[in-house]
């Protein structure tokens, strides 16, 4: 009697520890990602990535990561419209601040600031470029730590000297 009753308490342990491993996981990611680089743009040496991950509700998600970033000091950071060396080219995105000691943003995208759907499709023949910026004002704002084209720009060169400076606001 005590094994029936043992066998039955063990076999319905491991029904529910099945039943619970088996609940459906939605995925947030489809697996479709670009990364370009994000090269020096100043004295301060820093560079890095950034990556557009599709995601599976058809937004975007852009993770920015740089080193030779640190402090508690955040850096604004811009998708724009135009290639590096465009002048005071237009945001096209506000992306989240990247906190100097951890190197990193995420930021998620969908609509654009002209009211253009962005999506990973759209990507590929997007014109733009990524600027992160020293600081958000003053002197500052006009330091680029780090850029790089994107998109439809993918394969023009920056470097330090095309890189232009954003339109002030």
């Amino acid at each position: 009697m005590k094994r029936g009753f043992l066998f039955t308490f063990v076999l319905i342990g491991l029904l529910e520890a099945c039943s619970e491993n088996s609940e459906t996981v939605i995925e947030e990611f489809t697996g479709n990602e670009f990364v370009y680089d994000l090269a020096q743009s100043s004295d301060f040496p820093t560079s890095g990535t950034v990556a557009f991950q599709e995601r599976t509700d058809g937004d975007v998600q852009v993770v920015v990561s740089l080193e030779g970033t640190e402090g508690d000091i955040f850096h604004p950071v811009h998708l724009h419209f135009g290639d590096l060396s465009t002048p005071d080219a237009d945001i096209a995105f506000l992306l989240n601040d990247l906190k100097g000691s951890e190197g990193e943003s995420s930021t998620t995208v969908s609509l654009l600031s002209d009211e253009t759907k962005f999506s990973f499709q759209t990507l590929g023949q997007f014109n733009g470029s990524v600027k992160v910026h020293l600081g958000a004002a003053g002197s500052d704002a006009d330091v680029i730590l780090a850029a790089g084209n994107i998109g439809a720009n993918r394969n023009s060169i920056g470097g330090r000297q095309k890189v232009a400076i954003c339109k002030s606001y």
